[in-house]
């Protein structure tokens, strides 16, 4: 079939999208696991394919403030990984740190967000370097750019690339035990459909 939007995507398509994200969800919890030093358990990944328009009543409403990193991926695909974390998810990277008590983002200073923002990089990256291991493609990505806002404008920071992928990214929900702590994270994979089909062909799935 010829792939316009990712609307097009069968089956077949998603399955392998969803194991691409279970893998790289496992990585990212393994790598963040050595950097705390400390156990990271997770689940099972709830990966979905979901308009860009919804990903905010996922995230707990457009007015839900978070914090959001964005990753430009640079080199065989062309797209955008976006990691959004919630308080409970700041506060325990934030205590693997230093001790510090923090009852609601703003009370985030330049040194937590460079935390959070250095741990979301080392996230990121794993689950990209998964990705390109499993598709024998050479990606990269930039250094994030990291805010602290509501989701509507976290999402709206990186919403000129959606046009090219027909306004669906992948969403994976991510519950993870850090030291017997629970917290979640998002990572959102926005591809264009070019990068999409390069995905597919090498991965010798037809599209």
């Amino acid at each position: 079939m010829g792939i316009t939007e990712l609307e097009d995507l069968g089956a077949m398509h998603l399955d392998v999208l969803r194991e691409l994200g279970n893998i790289g969800s496992g990585n990212a919890a393994t790598s963040l696991a050595s950097l705390l030093n400390t156990t990271v358990d997770i689940k099972v990944p709830t990966i979905s394919l979901v308009g860009y328009d919804n990903v905010a009543q996922y995230l707990g409403g457009e007015d839900n403030e978070m914090v959001g990193m964005s990753f430009k991926l640079i080199g065989d695909l062309d797209g955008y990984m976006l990691h959004v974390v919630q308080d409970s998810f700041v506060n325990r990277i934030i205590n693997a740190f230093y001790p510090k008590q923090i009852n609601s983002l703003s009370d985030l200073n330049e040194m937590d967000l460079s935390a959070i923002s250095e741990v979301g990089n080392i996230s990121t990256a794993s689950y990209v370097n998964s990705l390109a291991q499993l598709t024998s493609t050479f990606i990269n990505i930039s250094p994030p750019t990291s805010m602290i806002d509501t989701i509507s404008n976290i999402l709206e920071s990186v919403s000129s690339t959606i046009d090219a992928v027909g306004n669906q990214v992948l969403y994976i929900d991510e519950n993870l035990y850090i030291a017997g702590t629970e917290v979640q994270s998002s990572m959102i994979l926005i591809l264009s459909i070019d990068s999409m089909k390069i995905l597919f062909d090498k991965l010798s799935i037809p599209y």
